[in-house]
């Protein structure tokens, strides 16, 4: 059986266990996700255009600006509220549950 989405899959695993193994702030942990979450990228999703969107809305939550992303994304995590951060961390679960 072919695996959809490997490379994704694994790097959402990888962030959604950094979300889930520390006993650091909900920010400090996606901070800790996004090297993971970034390495995925929208184009690996082009057959399903439901899956790039609700990707995208994970992109643009954690990364607002379009410049250095990593840089963005870490800034963004970290001044999240705890709600903001939460939501971000439920559609990372979300995603990968939709794609495993």
């Amino acid at each position: 059986m072919d695996v959809k989405y490997p490379a994704a899959r694994a790097n959402l695993f990888e962030a959604v266990r950094a979300l889930s193994t520390s006993p650091d702030t909900i920010q400090v942990r996606l901070v800790d996700a996004t090297e993971s979450l970034l390495a995925v990228t929208i184009d690996e999703f082009a057959d399903d255009a439901e899956l790039a969107f609700k990707f995208a809305r994970i992109l643009d939550l954690i990364a607002v600006d379009r410049g250095d992303m990593d840089l963005v994304a870490a800034e963004t995590a970290a001044y999240l509220s705890d709600t903001q951060a939460s939501v971000i961390a439920d559609l990372v679960c979300d995603f990968l549950y939709e794609i495993a």
